[in-house]
């Protein structure tokens, strides 16, 4: 790829929405609006409530080093590591090794997505950034290839029949999903789901406030499994989710097993619990289920080959497995709502520590970060006078020990920027895994990174009266005043 011209700023004197950066800051995603595409003689972007852009049209760009960048059409996925970036430029999928900037092709004759509100997933990383799964055309139509980037080798994959709408790597790298659809509407085709939506398009869209959902139209699809290194194709309602190299399913008895490679099967949540699952914890080779054996409100319990453990809570069962919880960046921490010890009616904020199988309710506010046994808690802070200022409290707590939580600022700011094991909120640099305020902060960042920079507006970057997206250029300053 070609080299901007070298300096200290990134982009030019636009509106300027960021997208996504590298941990380590090394690279820049971000759109601008740089042409006058409506023509009314002035270059102006204003943000709408569904994320979408009133004015001039935002362009995505790929800074490798400040400059005016690299114009792109679509980022297909970002490996967890930084290092790679699949992306579509001039009509061709890429694979960028953003270390090296070495750049393979992967497809040619490519067509971006920059209309949907959701674009399915046409590429995706393990977690050790070390293998891509990706969609190419053969024949017409999509099929998955699994590529090893450090050999470079790859191979396809089988999804079975109907049309391969989108794949996913699971994050250990031993599976592939496939999102699979066949005529279920019986209109003569095979048409992955659109969404009839207010929801801007993905590509460049800016800040959510609301949107609204109609439905969707075309065949439903259906999700199949297979190990990356070879086996059967894996599909139906027992087939629940990967661990690490098995597979949970429901047996007809709704006990949950674990099948392994070699079909041995391991039962993990008894069929007395009738388990619902919540969450798949590998690492500790446990999963979190409520077990349905009353109407309203089930049980809680962690199950595993060697664990089998009641957690001393309920919460009413959702409707389905995989239910989805925010959990820590290092998944020690679990968020979820269960159900008042005193008032079962009423649902309450708890923690559970996956690594020492214990759950405490959330002494105040709501869990907006976590690592390690560490969690910060934000709490909404009245006006001292009517007619005044909301603002927000931050505390941080050690879910370990359960001592109360210790606060840290008090702010009207909001966001969170992360990077590695620190964050940036409220005014405050602080590093997750030991607990320490590494410094202060003004607000207005726009990102971290590991070196304990921020992104910040340059000092030559004016909005335009009337825009409401921020101008460009950005740049990196040095770290936080210390503490």
């Amino acid at each position: 790829m070609a080299a901007s011209t070298p300096s200290e700023d990134y982009g030019t004197a636009h509106p300027f929405l960021l997208v996504d950066s590298a941990p380590d800051g090394r690279w820049l995603l971000a759109c601008q609006a740089r042409e006058d595409t409506n023509g009314d003689g002035r270059i102006e972007t204003v943000l709408g409530f569904h994320g979408n852009i009133v004015g001039d049209a935002l362009r995505p760009y790929l800074f490798l080093e400040p400059g005016a960048g690299i114009r792109i059409d679509e980022v297909l996925a970002v490996a967890p590591t930084g290092r790679f970036l699949v992306l579509v430029r001039d009509t061709t999928l890429w694979l960028l090794d953003v270390e090296t900037r070495e750049e393979k092709v992967l497809v040619s004759d490519v067509t971006p997505d920059t209309t949907s509100p959701h674009p399915p997933i046409r590429a995706s990383f393990s977690r050790d950034g070390l293998r891509l799964l990706y969609l190419r055309p053969e024949g017409g139509r999509p099929v998955a290839v699994v590529r090893d980037l450090l050999q470079g080798t790859e191979r396809v994959l089988d999804a079975g029949r109907g049309l391969l709408g989108q794949a996913l790597l699971d994050p250990s790298g031993q599976w592939a999903a496939f999102d699979v659809v066949e005529d279920t509407n019986s209109d003569g085709k095979e048409s992955w789901p659109k969404e009839d939506t207010t929801l801007a398009p993905a590509t460049c869209r800016g800040p959510v406030i609301s949107s609204s959902h109609f439905g969707w139209e075309g065949d439903t699809p259906v999700r199949r499994f297979r190990r990356v290194e070879g086996g059967p194709l894996l599909q139906g309602d027992d087939v629940l989710q990967p661990m690490g190299e098995g597979m949970l399913r429901r047996a007809p008895d709704r006990s949950i097993v674990l099948e392994h490679a070699d079909g041995r099967r391991e039962t993990w949540v008894p069929s007395g619990c009738n388990g619902t699952l919540l969450f798949a914890d590998a690492a500790h080779e446990q999963v979190l289920v409520v077990c349905e054996t009353q109407p309203d409100l089930g049980p809680l319990e962690l199950h595993g080959a060697r664990v089998h453990q009641p957690l001393g809570w309920q919460m009413s069962p959702p409707f389905s497995d995989r239910y989805i919880h925010v959990s820590g960046s290092d998944g020690r921490l679990l968020s979820l709502f269960v159900a008042a010890e005193l008032e079962p009616s009423n649902a309450v904020h708890a923690v559970i520590d996956l690594e020492r199988r214990t759950v405490r309710a959330v002494p105040l506010g709501q869990v907006v970060a976590s690592l390690g046994a560490h969690a910060l808690l934000e709490e909404s802070i009245k006006p001292a006078e009517p007619g005044g200022q909301w603002g927000d409290r931050l505390w941080l707590w050690n879910v370990g020990t359960g001592f109360p939580p210790n606060v840290l600022s008090e702010s009207t700011d909001s966001g969170l920027l992360w990077a590695g094991d620190t964050v940036l909120v409220m005014g405050k640099r602080i590093d997750l895994r030991t607990g320490k305020v590494l410094g202060d902060a003004s607000g207005g960042a726009l990102a971290l990174d590991i070196r304990g920079r921020v992104l910040r507006p340059s000092p030559t970057a004016v909005k335009e009266p009337g825009a409401s997206a921020q101008s460009g250029p950005v740049r990196w300053e040095p770290a936080l005043k210390a503490h």
